[in-house]
């Protein structure tokens, strides 16, 4: 496994004028050599945002596998591929670090989710040395709208021509494709049941061991890659006023994360709309089992008669937002919940370095091209195809 180097960052942001302090946390191998040391000049930097619960560190082990991908592929693979100079994970300003950096703020603003995109547009400029450097914007679930919205901050002419960012990655997008989809009726039955429980789930432990140990025997945490539910734990849990622990991101947020995100995303939908210019490209991943989101949702997202053409839809298997089989719990039927990022980091990992892999230079050159000009190259499965999007 490659040895990385973890460095820390801590800055405001102001948006619609509310002031929020914001944490990060950047990853690079630890020891480098002249050659790549070349490479990363030019190479990759990953922004990684975290979807409705979790926080920054969720992403841990995917960004490890991505540097060991790297390290195992680059030395072997003709052409070479692509080098990944860094990665950032990013909280939202009430989850993780953040939520306990700005409590009294999202004590009385806990709809703070969409202010995250000025996070995400704050770490593209704290490096003057990426001056050289593409970013890839990658989002899962809910984030997927503070992704697409940072990229709103550049003026037009500047996205057209500067090439700032290489791609933006949407894992399980939780946007709706059009305002019938907020329609609780089409929701996904586990969709619905997670939304009613949320506000009453357990949120207390004695101890961060205790709650380890709890989540350890619990769907979904059991189900957990045992490095992302150690990052829960450790990151996800402080210290409350009774001598227990606590979420950091509170029952009251994470509620109304599901009654009002995917309203308000529909906005963030019809930014990916219209027979324009291509900008930025676009991938999707899905996984291949649809619980969170039905399968007739995220069909309508990647339509391309609804306005919207993605670069890449990917789907892994034998994962999904949430799969559910078996046993009964609150009249949705399920064995497990597997999240992709939370059970399978390494397929996750798998799945973006294909697609930084598989984005040639050729590719990132049509940025700019007629649309119609788009979509020669012969899909890769029936559910991936090989067009260029826009926001």
């Amino acid at each position: 496994m490659v040895a990385l180097e973890t460095s820390s960052l801590t800055f405001e942001t102001h948006t619609t004028g509310l002031s929020l302090l914001n944490s990060a946390k950047c990853y690079r191998p630890l020891q480098s050599d002249s050659t790549r040391d070349d490479q990363v000049k030019q190479g990759l930097v990953l922004l990684m945002a975290h979807g409705t619960g979790y926080h920054k560190e969720h992403w841990e082990p995917t960004i490890e596998h991505l540097f060991d991908l790297e390290s195992e592929l680059t030395s072997t693979k003709t052409p070479p591929t692509p080098t990944i100079r860094e990665c950032w994970a990013i909280d939202v300003q009430n989850h993780g670090e953040a939520a306990v950096l700005n409590e009294q703020v999202t004590r009385e603003r806990p709809e703070a989710w969409c202010k995250h995109r000025s996070a995400i547009h704050n770490i593209l400029g704290s490096n003057p040395s990426y001056r050289d450097n593409k970013f890839v914007l990658v989002a899962h679930s809910a984030s997927a709208t503070a992704a697409i919205l940072a990229t709103t901050f550049f003026p037009l002419p500047i996205l057209q021509t500067q090439n700032i960012f290489h791609s933006l990655v949407l894992i399980e997008p939780a946007i709706a494709p059009t305002p019938a989809f907020v329609d609780p009726a089409l929701h996904t039955p586990l969709y619905r049941a997670i939304s009613l429980l949320m506000t009453n789930r357990k949120n207390t432990w004695a101890s961060k061991e205790e709650a380890r140990v709890w989540m350890e025997k619990k769907i979904p945490w059991g189900m957990w890659d045992a490095r992302v539910l150690k990052a829960y734990v450790d990151f996800g849990l402080v210290d409350n006023a009774k001598g227990g622990v606590t979420l950091s991101c509170t029952r009251q947020t994470e509620a109304l994360a599901y009654e009002r995100g995917i309203r308000q995303s529909t906005r963030t939908a019809s930014k990916t709309k219209g027979n324009y210019k291509p900008i930025i490209p676009i991938h999707i991943v899905w996984g291949d089992i649809d619980d969170l989101f039905s399968r007739e949702m995220k069909d309508r997202l990647e339509d391309p008669e609804q306005g919207r053409v993605f670069t890449s839809v990917t789907r892994v298997e034998d994962v999904g937002h949430m799969v559910s089989m078996g046993s009964k719990f609150v009249g949705v039927a399920f064995d497990s919940i597997k999240q992709m990022i939370q059970t399978s980091p390494q397929a996750t990992a798998k799945a973006l370095w294909d697609i930084f892999s598989e984005s040639t230079p050729d590719a990132v050159s049509l940025l700019g091209e007629n649309s119609e000009d788009q979509g020669t190259q012969k899909p890769r499965n029936p559910r991936r195809g090989n067009l260029h999007s826009r926001l």
